[in-house]
């Protein structure tokens, strides 16, 4: 984040101090925003900040309640490896592509879809393995 802010400052001084603009400061900084939130959106998941209805879950009977939260956690592993499926594609498109300014090749750009995903679904598992199955202990 603190490289992108600072792209983005580099280049409004550019434009408006020095009449002049940076022509590759925009897609960086797009790139890194978007390479940011899917990065950000893992991690949110490692420390369980996604949005979650725990007022109902917390109100149904324990079995229910387990039962209730695997659906979640599956659900969830589904669209992540969904989410991968298409990206994978999406890279394979992306081997032909290059960006406009910065002309690197845009599957750079789309890995950050694949490798989000499965840091997903790898924290989907390990949460799911300790709400079911560490909460007895």
């Amino acid at each position: 984040m603190l490289g992108m802010v600072a792209i983005i400052f580099v280049q409004v001084i550019a434009r408006y101090a020095f009449s002049n603009s940076l022509t590759w400061s925009e897609e960086v900084g797009r790139y890194l925003f978007v390479w940011m939130t899917f990065l950000g959106t893992a991690l949110a998941v490692r420390n369980k900040a996604h949005v979650a209805l725990d007022v109902l879950v917390g109100k149904l009977p324990p079995l229910l309640q387990k039962a209730v939260i695997v659906f979640g956690y599956l659900s969830m592993m589904v669209f992540a490896g969904v989410l991968v499926y298409a990206a994978v594609n999406m890279m394979t498109l992306g081997t032909r592509q290059v960006s406009a300014a910065l002309q690197i090749p845009m599957r750079w750009v789309y890995m950050v879809l694949p490798v989000s995903g499965v840091l997903i679904i790898f924290y989907l598992a390990k949460n799911l393995y300790e709400e079911c199955w560490q909460r007895r202990s």
